[in-house]
């Protein structure tokens, strides 16, 4: 009976909070399912007589899982950590020793991400990591995140679309036409371009999809990391954030 009591007692009293204040139970209870992601910056710096390092990262805070944040903070690191590691270490092999020789010009490792597009429904964002190691010039490697943010993961290009839909012509039909413009800019006259991968790489900037490729890929160095433009109303419905798409846009 004294357990019985109990529980009845505590029904009731929950019974009356909902009822005394039932706007701030419901408001707690949306801000919980509607916790915002937001970026913060993580960065490493280094000044040594043989290597610079300056690098800036981005890492996701907030969100309803932080397994699936973590994983996305993962997946980014692993794009740019272990390979500034392994400069370094090459680095100090050359030059940190002591008794070793200076370098003339040290080695630089600088890295900087972009936020190209933050509204209601994705958050898309590319990083340039940048490495000179001795030689002609430096290189420059981008790479690219785009999140849903409702599921919070990260999302391929198949998933931007209906499932089915022949996304890849359009594309490619795009990326012809804009090399035909300036077919000198490509190796072989642009001839090199066979059409997108299936694990392109791609971001989201002012309305259009961005398909990149990086230097060396399909155009001499000079010309930098090769960019083409899609818009996103290309697509239309089959867009599958094709629905409010304005709404909330924070760029």
């Amino acid at each position: 009976m004294g357990i019985i009591a109990n529980i009845t007692g505590l029904l009731i009293v929950s019974s009356m909070l909902s009822t005394a204040c039932p706007q701030e139970m419901f408001i707690s209870n949306k801000m919980k399912s509607e916790s915002k992601i937001k970026i913060v910056d993580k960065s490493i710096t280094k000044n040594l007589n043989y290597l610079k390092l300056d690098i800036n990262m981005p890492q996701l805070m907030g969100g309803n899982d932080e397994k699936k944040i973590n994983l996305i903070n993962n997946a980014i690191s692993q794009d740019i950590l272990p390979r500034a590691e392994e400069s370094e270490k090459t680095a100090k092999e050359y030059f940190g020793e002591k008794g070793q020789e200076t370098p003339r010009f040290p080695y630089e490792i600088y890295s900087r991400y972009t936020t190209s597009e933050d509204n209601n429904q994705i958050l898309s964002l590319y990083n340039d990591y940048y490495e000179f190691l001795g030689g002609a010039h430096g290189m420059t490697t981008r790479t690219s995140y785009t999140i849903d943010k409702k599921k919070e993961s990260l999302l391929t290009l198949k998933e931007l679309f209906s499932e089915g839909y022949n996304y890849s012509d359009i594309i490619n039909k795009e990326i012809e036409n804009q090399i035909r413009k300036n077919p000198e800019n490509y190796f072989d006259s642009g001839n090199i371009f066979k059409g997108i991968s299936e694990n392109q790489s791609f971001y989201i900037r002012d309305g259009n999809l961005v398909i990149y490729y990086q230097l060396y890929d399909i155009a001499p160095y000079v010309f930098g990391i090769p960019e083409f433009e899609i818009p996103l109303k290309l697509f239309d419905k089959d867009f599958v954030y094709y629905k409010d798409w304005d709404s909330g846009s924070k760029k």
